[in-house]
């Protein structure tokens, strides 16, 4: 009883703080916020002991114990916060920032014909990414250039704090999903209205999974993009922002691979976790390295 009056105590504060950011990014140009998430990002880097452990770690798995020194492991971590610090601030001023000052962080897009193709064919299109860059801004970004986008997530441990956190996605129209519960709507919107749903599939979590190789390591993947692929004879392809030295975004969409009914599941997982790795072992500082990602392949 305690512990849960606790929690609801907690979760009432971090309402409070979230409405109070979201009032102060209001008027802070969306460039200098991101600036100063760098700054709290590495500053926060400095608390976050049990974060960098779990970071030097997956270092140690996917390079090797002898790859890098003691200074070149915390230099990396100072830039993975950076990056992390940046993308939260740049969020929370999505929520609360006019359409065109976010649609202007991104500056480049390739690849986007694939999304026209399936939007002129009515068909659905699963976009597989990362916990990479700022992927916040991608289902934002389509969705602002006219295409039918949804988002799969984890619902939160509140619904205040779930709901103020959909806000930066819903308001303009993103239709965000409860990856445990089956949703007869994204079901509808997949099979008759050309749904392009996009699925975060970087980390080992509790949702239906085959062991495949990510980064060069075997690793717990979620079936889940595979399986709509196959059943809703859906377009599926990875995605991904770039943060870029200008402090801007290049949108990759690559292109959709070439799959059938009798493609297996670990086949297609292992075509989007390729895509993944390549991406991250090309720009390393961009992605999410403080999730246990190997915990169910690779014991302590």
């Amino acid at each position: 009883m305690k512990s849960k009056f606790l929690k609801k105590i907690r979760n009432y504060f971090l309402v409070i703080i979230i409405y109070f950011l979201k009032f102060i990014f209001y008027f802070i140009p969306v460039k200098k916020l991101s600036n100063l998430g760098e700054f709290f990002g590495v500053l926060f880097s400095f608390f976050a002991f049990k974060s960098k452990r779990i970071i030097c770690k997956n270092l140690d798995i996917v390079y090797g114990k002898d790859k890098f020194s003691k200074k070149e492991k915390n230099d990396f971590i100072i830039k993975n916060f950076k990056n992390y610090g940046r993308g939260l601030f740049e969020f929370i001023k999505i929520s609360v920032s006019p359409a065109e000052e976010i649609k202007n962080l991104i500056k480049n897009v390739q690849g986007i014909e694939y999304f026209q193709k399936a939007k002129n064919e009515g068909r659905s299109l699963i976009g597989v990414t990362a916990h990479f860059s700022n992927w916040e801004l991608i289902p934002i970004y389509l969705k602002f250039l006219g295409f039918n986008i949804g988002v799969i997530g984890k619902k939160l441990f509140d619904d205040k704090i779930d709901k103020l956190v959909n806000s930066a996605r819903t308001k303009i129209g993103v239709k965000a999903y409860d990856r445990d519960v089956v949703s007869k709507d994204m079901i509808k919107e997949l099979k008759e209205r050309g749904l392009m749903l996009g699925i975060l599939v970087d980390q080992d979590t509790d949702v239906d999974s085959v062991i495949v190789p990510f980064l060069g390591v075997d690793a717990k993947t979620p079936v889940g993009p595979a399986i709509l692929a196959r059943h809703f004879n859906s377009y599926i392809c990875t995605l991904f922002t770039l943060r870029r030295q200008d402090g801007y975004y290049d949108l990759i969409i690559n292109k959709p691979y070439d799959i059938n009914k009798e493609d297996s599941i670990e086949k297609i997982v292992k075509m989007y976790n390729d895509d993944i790795s390549k991406m991250i072992m090309k720009y390393p500082e961009q992605w999410a390295w403080l999730h246990n990602r190997f915990k169910s392949t690779i014991k302590s």
